[in-house]
């Protein structure tokens, strides 16, 4: 029972036999953009309907303002966001090209032209920034789906592969939805795929996006929104597409993390105003405009509301009245810890992160099979052999019959009791120590940690053998088995 190699390591050894196969050829490029993708860093991209939130929620994300929110030509781009030794802004046309692009900082918020670049020419945007956040993970910020300009929605829908048979150019995704609309479960059930080499719940995560908004903009609307949210998580449907629904206010925690001390300033000022004239600005943007209602000027007001909203106003007054925010800091970790970025983040950080190499994996060797497609219309027997060894480490990699198995459980797609998956959960938690997996005191022996795996694999076997399961509950107690199997060995090995 010896260690199997990783999912990436084999994706690789096909990279490998691959670029001698096409050695010479015009695909040899192809091979090495797989083989760089498989090293670079996780690839998340953010998606959802027009008017969403996306580009607000990325600058939260990155904690700068780097993406467009107005309606200029780059956000009808699809846009990458990648960490960088330099500040560089420049597009990737249909030819493979790459044209640099002018940029400047306005009010802190990034502005690119395209300097008479026709857009139709462009497949994507890239944009290198020297951020810790971008780090780990490359945001590609898309177009809004259901757009009146059909095109811009394509350009979403190509870059996702949704309903072709090629995978993704996203190892992950993020999904906005303001409710649960008919096109939202349209759009992840198209983006999932059932195959252990495309998408699955495992990697969408669903944003219950501008929940400031809900129940008008109160005091109490994210609680509203986490009430909501916590609901669609709960329905079965939803389950089959994504793992979680979380509810995020990305204006607030956009403007907690770029937040000014003249800002900051201006917001106690507003909140010296007499209480009864304070609550009738709140009451809407148009009366927190009015002229006759503040010292302050209409517009520095104007510019506080596209910066907090009506909801982020209101925090702030009541914060800063009752003492509980004196200063910038203060305000800014008030608006990030109501904003909910921090569960966002939390889920990036145990959901995505910890799997990113064999989720990258994943999407290398769905590259891997479409290459070995084309291969085949122009040699036969060298695509037919590529083609061979990707769905041999396809189905004997371990990596990728956990991630199946996770899909599996998460979509609710097998049934099992409490304890069961609990035992999955287990299993299945990444960068956990052996003995953890198998709920074993750190201390316990190597005799006991043996015994247990044993017992495991034994227990799973008979599961697995039950004549009242589904090929797909079979599957799941045979991928069980196997890695207990491969915990076994590795405390043998130890």
């Amino acid at each position: 029972m010896n260690a199997q190699p990783s999912a990436l390591d084999r994706v690789l050894g096909l990279c490998d036999l691959a670029a001698g196969i096409v050695r010479g050829t015009a695909r040899a490029d192809e091979v090495e953009r797989i083989r760089v993708r498989l090293q670079g860093p996780l690839r998340v991209a953010i998606a959802g309907r027009v008017k969403a939130g996306k580009s607000t929620l990325l600058n939260a994300l990155v904690g700068e303002r780097l993406a467009p929110t107005d309606a200029g030509e780059c956000t009808k781009m699809v846009t990458w966001y990648q960490d960088g030794l330099t500040y560089d802004v420049h597009a990737i046309g249909r030819d493979g090209v790459a044209r640099p692009l002018a940029f400047q900082r306005i009010d802190g918020a990034l502005r690119v032209e395209l300097a008479g670049v026709d857009p139709e020419t462009i497949e994507r945007v890239v944009v290198t920034w020297p951020s810790a956040a971008l780090r780990d993970v490359t945001l590609i910020d898309t177009p809004g789906l259901a757009s009146i300009d059909d095109s811009n929605s394509l350009r979403t829908r190509e870059f996702l592969a949704m309903g072709e048979d090629r995978p993704s150019d996203a190892d992950a995704v993020i999904y906005l939805m303001r409710h649960l609309h008919r096109r939202d479960a349209e759009f992840l059930g198209a983006f999932l795929d059932r195959s252990v080499a495309a998408s699955s719940p495992i990697n969408a995560v669903s944003v219950l996006s501008r929940a400031d908004e809900i129940g008008a903009c109160r005091l109490d609307a994210m609680a509203s929104a986490a009430r909501i949210a916590d609901r669609y998580q709960r329905d079965p449907v939803v389950r089959t597409l994504c793992t979680n629904v979380v509810p995020i206010a990305g204006l607030i925690a956009e403007t907690g993390l770029t937040l000014r001390e003249d800002e900051a300033a201006a917001l106690r000022l507003l909140a010296d105003t007499p209480d009864e004239v304070l609550e009738r600005m709140l009451l809407s943007a148009d009366g927190f405009c009015d002229g006759e209602s503040s010292d302050l000027t209409i517009e520095l007001r104007r510019g506080l509301l596209d910066r907090f909203g009506l909801c982020g106003l209101r925090l702030m007054m009541h914060d800063v009245q009752s003492g509980r925010c004196k200063t910038a800091v203060d305000m800014s970790n008030r608006l990030v810890a109501d904003s909910g970025l921090d569960e966002l983040r939390r889920l990036i950080a145990e959901r995505f992160l910890p799997r990113a190499r064999v989720l990258q994996a994943r999407t290398g060797l769905g590259a891997l099979r479409n290459l070995a497609r084309a291969i085949t219309a122009e040699d036969p027997t060298q695509g037919r052999q590529l083609d061979a060894e990707v769905e041999r480490v396809e189905s004997s990699v371990l990596d990728f019959a956990q991630l199946r198995l996770a899909h599996l459980v998460l979509s609710g797609i097998v049934r099992f009791s409490t304890d069961e998956r609990d035992e999955m959960e287990r299993l299945l938690a990444v960068d956990t120590p052996v003995r953890a997996r198998l709920a074993l005191d750190e201390a316990a022996a190597t005799a006991d940690v043996t015994g247990a795996a044993l017992d495991a694999v034994g227990r799973w076997r008979t599961r697995s053998a039950d004549p009242m399961h589904d090929s797909a509950s079979a599957e799941a107690c045979e991928t069980m088995a196997h890695s207990f199997e491969a915990l076994y060995a590795q405390a043998t090995a130890t």
